[in-house]
């Protein structure tokens, strides 16, 4: 029975006799009591589908904050306030940054304790603020260097991202102290891990500790975490940390600002805004450009565009091709276990993924092109607002830093 055959079928009266057209073109009349049958069995599927549970990919939970987005204009320290990055230990702590709203480096020892919406009003994981001080500062501009090192005295400045290493050190991107620095948990010590605290661009080749940044917005670690990539946001350059030497270089970009060159050279293209970077385990760097509005490919030292060779702001192309596809402001990049890319299309209010492998694009959270606080049925009917990371859970859900909703969201991936 086909779908045209059901439709026909549904819109007769109940005592009507019925016709069955076959693919064949042949008709073929149904004795009333088939037809009884037919219409209990629809009847009885449709009550299932109804009082059926929703199934475990749909369920979004809240890991921090609240279920309806910020609830204040004025950020509270008993609280989150504006995540704008999140990453798990080996043990399935996870911690995250908070950005100019409150500055601060907080952990969630059980996150597996999150509830699903809307049972997640009854309360969310506890949340442990473990490094900085709560403050709001009146601008960007950078401070004299934070020569702090307990946990609970150092003035992080606009935190963007957070890294952990498989010895439990937590990596963060103080960007606008122009710094990398790490906090110890066994310890509670803050140290310094790259920059002196004054914007600049000098130190490549030699001691990362004596580099200067210019805004240091990503650390991410590669693969084996022996490395870590630094996008410098304000030199136009993605560099790279040797975390074992203690070292720094430039890797992307030649300190120009503008559209990236497809075939150019990795050290000889002009870079639009790196914002945040990631590395695939065969090498291959996958890179945000915030003003570039797109999703640069690094492969064997030649640089091509993946996502947005047009460059223009804007939401379209899911299902098609990347390089066709639009983006607006991406702020953060990591993969999924399959080596694709997920990427925060903040000012799409959304998180999309790319398939290097097909080459084409896809939503998998959010309402673009607009924003809001409703949380769906699962994580396509969720809205976000301003959405500045994401990374997988320990069971391989995706967790988002919901930013502008000052909120931590998970639920799984359709895949």
């Amino acid at each position: 029975m086909n779908a045209e055959t059901i439709r026909d079928f549904l819109r007769r009266e109940p005592c009507e006799p019925f016709v069955m057209r076959m693919s064949n073109g042949e008709t073929h009349p149904w004795p009333q009591r088939n037809c009884l049958l037919v219409t209990s069995a629809l009847v009885w599927v449709v009550m299932v589908s109804i009082a059926a549970p929703r199934p475990a990919w749909a369920e979004v939970s809240v890991l921090a904050g609240s279920a309806a987005g910020r609830v204040g204009k004025e950020p509270d320290a008993a609280k989150v306030n504006e995540p704008f990055a999140v990453a798990f230990d080996a043990d399935g702590r996870m911690y995250g940054v908070e950005y100019t709203r409150g500055n601060r480096l907080f952990r969630i020892a059980k996150p597996s304790q999150a509830k699903a919406v809307p049972e997640s009003a009854d309360g969310t994981p506890q949340v442990d603020f473990v490094a900085g001080v709560f403050y709001v500062p009146a601008s960007k501009q950078s401070f004299p260097p934070d020569t702090a090192t307990a946990a609970g005295e150092v003035r992080f400045h606009g935190l963007h991202d957070v890294a952990i290493g498989p010895d439990g050190t937590v990596f963060v991107a103080d960007t606008f102290n122009h710094r990398i620095r790490a906090f110890e948990p066994k310890s509670g010590i803050v140290r310094v891990v790259a920059g002196t605290g004054m914007p600049g661009f000098a130190g490549d080749g030699g001691a990362a500790v004596a580099a200067q940044f210019n805004q240091a917005y990503c650390g991410t670690l590669l693969p084996d975490a022996a490395a870590m990539l630094v996008a410098d946001i304000g030199n136009a350059r993605l560099r790279r940390i040797d975390l074992v030497a203690g070292t720094v270089e430039t890797i992307v970009g030649n300190g120009q600002r503008g559209r990236p060159v497809d075939g150019a050279k990795a050290l000889e293209t002009p870079l639009a805004g790196p914002r945040a970077a990631c590395q695939a385990k065969n090498g291959t760097i996958y890179l945000a450009l915030r003003e570039g509005n797109a999703l640069v490919e690094v492969k064997q030292g030649v640089v091509r565009t993946v996502v947005n060779a047009a460059g223009k702001a804007g939401y379209g192309g899911d299902g098609g091709p990347g390089r066709d596809a639009m983006l607006a402001g991406p702020k953060y990049v990591c993969l999924d276990r399959a080596g694709r890319v997920l990427i925060a299309d903040t000012e799409n209010h959304c998180i999309r993924r790319y398939d290097p492998a097909a080459g084409t694009i896809e939503l998998v959270a959010g309402t673009p092109p607009r924003g809001g606080a409703t949380v769906g049925d699962d994580l396509l009917s969720t809205q976000l607002l301003r959405p500045h990371g994401c990374c997988l859970d320990p069971e391989g859900r995706l967790v988002i830093a919901d930013s502008d909703n000052d909120r931590i969201i998970v639920g799984d991936l359709r895949e």
